[in-house]
Parts: C-alpha cells; sequence; structure tokens
C-alpha cells in the first residue's frame, strides 16, 4: 500500500507498519543527535547553500567596490605625511616597483617647484602657515606640480606594432599634503568630471606615520645630509631648521580619517599597515610591497645554477640536454665555492649588525626587525651556541651562517646548494623556472626562424612582449617574479637566489632600475655570484664576485654557451656579398640585442656556422662540433 503526503496507515489497520514505526520511533529517540552534529559541521564547513540574492543591503554595501574596481588606465598616489617621516623613500621604492612591473611611473616632486618658485631653499618660517605670501608660493608650487602631473598620466604616447601594448599610467604626488584641505583639492582636480571628462583617473592616499623617536631621529639625519634644501649648511643648524620646520607643520597637520576615501596607512615604515577601500588591481599589487619594505641592510644574492656537462659526460651525449640532469663536475666545484664565499659574507654582515644593534633594544617597529637573532660568531665552537642560535631543518643541527634560500624547481639549481650535512631550508619554487617556450621548447633562434618566420618577425620587432606559442614572453615572467621580489624585500637577513638566465636578467633589472623592456640584454655570467646591498635612498648597490675562472671548453654548460667563429672568418669573401650573409647578418645583429641569450637554455649561433641538427629529443640540446670555438656568456 502506498502512501502520499503526510498521510500515515493506521497502526490497527496494519500491524507491520505499526512495528516499522515503533521501531522508527525508537531510532529516532537516539539519532536526533548524530544528525543534528552532522548539519551544524556541514553549516561550519559550508554554510548555507541558500542561493544568494540581490538586497538592498549588499548593494548598499558594495557601493565603494563598484565605483573602485572599474578599469583605469590613470592612478595617483597622494602622498601625506611631515617632513622627515619617508615619503620620497616611499616614492622612490614605488616608482621603481611599478616601473618594473611594467607601468609607467613617475614621480612629482613638489619640493623641487617650491624651490624654483622660491628661487632656492627656504628657511622654515617660510612654512608657516600665517605667512600668507609663502602660504601663496607654497600653493603656487603644488599646483604647478599638480597641472604637470594630469598632462602627463593623460599624454600616452601612440603605440606601434602588433605586440605593443599601452601601459598603466601611474603618477606620484610626493608632497606633504598634510591638510584636508590640501588633500580635497588634489582629490578634486585629479577626479573632477568637467575638467576630466573621459579621463577616469583612480586616487589612492598614501600617508606616512612615525611616532618612534629612534627612527624618526634616524630619518631626520637622512634628511639632513641629503637633501636640497640643506646643501652646504652646517649639520647641527640644519636639523635645527629642520625641527623648526616640523613643527610648522605639525601645528597644522591632519591626519586622513575620511573613510570614503581610498587611503593606505604606514606607521614607522612598514612595521604596521591599515588599509581603507582599496580594490583597484594596481592599489591591490601596492599594499604587499608596502609591507615588505624596510630599512634592513641585508645583502641579496643572486646567481645562476651551476653547470650540468663535464668532459666525460659531453663524449655519450648525443641528445639535447634535459631539463632534469644534475650538476657536473664543474657545477659541483661551483657549488663548493658558493658555500664558502655565502659563509665569509653572511658572518662578516650578522658581526656587523651584532656591533651596531644591541639585542636588548626592542623599539617595536621596522627596527626590530633587524635584531641580530642569529648570535654565533665565527669563532664559535658548537659547545659555545645559544638559544638564539641558527639551526636546521631538523630543529638540532647548528648551521655555519644563516640565509634564506631560494631556488627554481629544476635539479641543477636546487643542488647548487645542497651543501652536505648542513640542512638548509631551501624554498623550491617554480616562479624561478626559466622562460616557458612553450612550442619551441629546446628550439633556437636559427630554428625557430625557419619554421614560423612570421612570429620569428615579432621576436625581432619586440622581444620582451612577444609571447612564445603555448609558453611565455618575458612581460609573463615579470608578472610572476612579483611576489619573488616581495620575498626578498620583507626579508631582514641574508638572501640568496639561485635561478637562471631569464630569470635572473629580469631580478638584475629591479634592483638595477633599469627598463624591464631592456632586461634581455643583462650580462648574467656563469660562475658569478651578485650581490646587492640597499642604499639609504632606497636603491641598490651591485657588486660582482666571480667564484670559478671562466670554464674551458669541455666544461662549459652546452645549453648556455656562446658558438663564436673562428678569427679565420673575414666578411671580406665572396660570402659576404651574398643574399644569405645579409639574412645571416640581420640574424647576428639580432642575437647581439639578445646578448646574452634571452631565456636561459638558449643557444646563440654564429652566423658563419649552419644550424645545429637535433636528434629526437624533448629537452636540451645536442653538443656543438670540437672543432667549434666557444666561449661562456
Amino acid at each position: 500500500m502506498t502512501h502520499h503526503n503526510d498521510q500515515q496507515p493506521s497502526p490497527m489497520l496494519n500491524p507491520t507498519s505499526s512495528n516499522k514505526r515503533l521501531d522508527m520511533t525508537k531510532n529516532e529517540s537516539t539519532s536526533p543527535t548524530r544528525r543534528d552534529h552532522a548539519n551544524s559541521q556541514d553549516y561550519y564547513k559550508k554554510g548555507s547553500a541558500e542561493v544568494a540574492t540581490e538586497s538592498a543591503v549588499t548593494l548598499a554595501k558594495i557601493q565603494h567596490r563598484l565605483r573602485l574596481t572599474k578599469k583605469s588606465e590613470r592612478l595617483v598616489l597622494v602622498l601625506v605625511g611631515l617632513p622627515g617621516r619617508g615619503k620620497s623613500f616611499i616614492a622612490r621604492k614605488l616608482e621603481n616597483f611599478l616601473s618594473w612591473r611594467g607601468s609607467e611611473c613617475k614621480v612629482f616632486n613638489v619640493g623641487k617647484y617650491r624651490r624654483q618658485a622660491a628661487a632656492g631653499a627656504c628657511a622654515a618660517d617660510f612654512f608657516d602657515a600665517n605667512n600668507a605670501a609663502a602660504s601663496n608660493l607654497r600653493q603656487q608650487a603644488a599646483s604647478m606640480a599638480l597641472e604637470d602631473l594630469l598632462h602627463w598620466i593623460d599624454d600616452f604616447a601612440t603605440t606601434d606594432g602588433e605586440t605593443s601594448m599601452r601601459k598603466d599610467r601611474i603618477a606620484i604626488f610626493d608632497a606633504t599634503n598634510s591638510t584636508k584641505e590640501r588633500r580635497d583639492w588634489v582629490l578634486k582636480e585629479c577626479t573632477c568630471n568637467i575638467k576630466r571628462a573621459g579621463k577616469p583617473t583612480g586616487v589612492v592616499f598614501v600617508e606616512s606615520i612615525c611616532d618612534d623617536k629612534e627612527l624618526l631621529h634616524t630619518n631626520l639625519m637622512t634628511k639632513v645630509n641629503n637633501s636640497p634644501d640643506y646643501k652646504g649648511m652646517d649639520p647641527e643648524e640644519a636639523m635645527a631648521d629642520l625641527m623648526k620646520r616640523v613643527q610648522k607643520y605639525e601645528d597644522q597637520y591632519e591626519t586622513i580619517d575620511d573613510d570614503s576615501l581610498s587611503y593606505i596607512k604606514i606607521f614607522n615604515l612598514s612595521s604596521k599597515v591599515l588599509v581603507n577601500h582599496i580594490y583597484g588591481r594596481m592599489a591591490k599589487s601596492i599594499v604587499p610591497a608596502l609591507m615588505a619594505w624596510n630599512i634592513g641592510t641585508r645583502p641579496i644574492f643572486v646567481c645562476r645554477a651551476g653547470q650540468t656537462t663535464s668532459e666525460f659526460d659531453r663524449l655519450h651525449v648525443n641528445s639535447r640536454m634535459a631539463r632534469s640532469e644534475s650538476l657536473g663536475s664543474n657545477g659541483k666545484a661551483f657549488r663548493n665555492a658558493l658555500f664558502g664565499f655565502m659563509k665569509e659574507e653572511c658572518l662578516d654582515f650578522m658581526r656587523r649588525r651584532k656591533e651596531v644593534f644591541a639585542p636588548a633594544m626592542n623599539t617595536g617597529t621596522s627596527i626590530s626587525g633587524l635584531m641580530n637573532t642569529f648570535t654565533k660568531d665565527a669563532e664559535c665552537k658548537g659547545e659555545d651556541w645559544s638559544d638564539g642560535d641558527y639551526v636546521g631543518t631538523d630543529g638540532t643541527t647548528p648551521l655555519p651562517f644563516p640565509c634564506h634560500i631560494m631556488t627554481s624547481t629544476m635539479p641543477r639549481a636546487r643542488q647548487t646548494v645542497n651543501w652536505d650535512h648542513y640542512p638548509y631550508q631551501v624554498e623550491m619554487l617554480s616562479n624561478l623556472n626559466p622562460l616557458d617556450k612553450g612550442d619551441f621548447m629546446g628550439m633556437e633562434l636559427e630554428e625557430i626562424a625557419q619554421r614560423d618566420p612570421e612570429w620569428y618577425e615579432h621576436l625581432v620587432a619586440d622581444p620582451f612582449l612577444t609571447r612564445f606559442p603555448g609558453g611565455e614572453c618575458y612581460g609573463d615572467l615579470t608578472s610572476r617574479l612579483e611576489s619573488i621580489v616581495v620575498d626578498m624585500e620583507q626579508q631582514v637577513g641574508p638572501v640568496l637566489v639561485v635561478s637562471h638566465v631569464s630569470v635572473i636578467q629580469a631580478l638584475v633589472s629591479y634592483f638595477r632600475n633599469s627598463k624591464i623592456e631592456e632586461c634581455t640584454g643583462i650580462e648574467i655570467p656563469l660562475n658569478t655570484v651578485l650581490k646587492f646591498t640597499p642604499a639609504k635612498g632606497g636603491g641598490w648597490q651591485e657588486t660582482s664576485h666571480r667564484l670559478l675562472p671562466s670554464p674551458c671548453p669541455s666544461e662549459v654548460n652546452l645549453s648556455e654557451v656562446d658558438i663564436c667563429s673562428s678569427s679565420g672568418n673575414s666578411e671580406s669573401n665572396i660570402y659576404a656579398l651574398s643574399p644569405e650573409y645579409r639574412v645571416e647578418k640581420e640574424r647576428k645583429s639580432f642575437a647581439a640585442k639578445l646578448s646574452p641569450p634571452i631565456w636561459g637554455d638558449h643557444l646563440k649561433i654564429d652566423p658563419a656556422f649552419a644550424p645545429l641538427r637535433r636528434h629526437n629529443s624533448l629537452d636540451g640540446r645536442n653538443p656543438p662540433k670540437s672543432d667549434r670555438q666557444q666561449s661562456v656568456i
């Protein structure tokens, strides 16, 4: 008998059903607790399964997000803060970082305009709010700077070529902007619907607040020693004038408290960051960088992975080198030399830090990040270690020096820092892998030109933005390295990065503050460590350290060599007059433009030789003939 809906059979008419009903009732006396527990678990794991619907509340709450997530090619970062709070430091770091990640960025410093308008440096009385003439002059300087800023941000250069792309433009308005009235004026000028019709512009305020006396004193001393306002002045006299100027600004200073604005507040140079209404793509990229930057003096070391091919190996190589190959004899020698170099450099750094920093000093600011938690000195024996010593990943093995190590996932990179008996924690990151060449993996420029001449022409026209079919372009590579740069910047101790040519070219471009589009021409030699040390102004100082002499031809990594012509070849022969020569010369010119290679395992071939023939293999390369002269890139 079938029953529908809520109807139940009578127990008197159906004894079987009655028994079932009794059994069910009996089970229900114990099962509800289990069911309720299961339901509560589902709720806390997944939440409500009810389909979300629009409501007046949700629409009201997302109005700022709707307004601020519109795509905008123009963004103005307005710095806010009293003198000596690190605004110019932040401006320089932002300009470098944003330019490196592919945007056009420029700093407009109102102080420069003010010095031009006032015909030189200005005394502290010039910044008195009651000085009407000076106030008008300061406003005039700010107006000129903002006018130039808006003109620049609207003046997009025309782009030529199919591979070119229109960049975002980010302008940084570097001034105190210490009053609500001044900030409202800047916001209105940048976003006025009438003046700025058809030119949508986002505005984000970045306020630097410093209430740490020791850090503030350091910042003020830096300003006294480097600002054009105090050039040639006695340091004590300059400091007195600066303190008087700061007092003038403090009398009228108003911190940002309007939560309808988009703003980022940085306390004591990134010890704390407060973010409000930051939804835009570009603005969100800025926040991790602001949190990472610190005033520590830690060194960053960058080098290529060790070589994989030895003399013995070359005699037996009949196909392309696999990406999974291990270090050869020369690579192992570099690994050992790298260990000795890093030990000396890192211990020297920790000694100097220990001399200038007392571990008992804890300011609660970014300076505390400089605390020497690695107390081992070079002369310490194993039994002299204290609780603060640096230990390996096993939690017990003492390590000879502290270092944050990052490598690619290529075995040769990991093995370059595989130092026996020392369990260093190594971050193997796919972000540090070489440029992905997609369908052209393992092929050389000569072969690519023959296989796809049309694509090759695009590569010649724009080697930075031309994407390999099924792979990456250098612009893509830079995007995936953004998190690596932030990770390196946020460290307070020594850092070592072991990667490959294309990756290191992009990273070196960041540290040198050079045009990222030109990174394909940066030379990254083998067996060499590049050391980058922070400068006070926010930049980096670079030194190069060759750990091993140039390898002989038999020890050259076949994946990263330059095939050179012999000295007997001359362009004055008949070959130089042929059409083939002109084509080869054009290719040679292109190779020079991209020299060293445009990707880590790329072979550059001199036009005096025919393209190398490949055996059936998915990766790596064939060895060159023994009669060809070789040299390291």
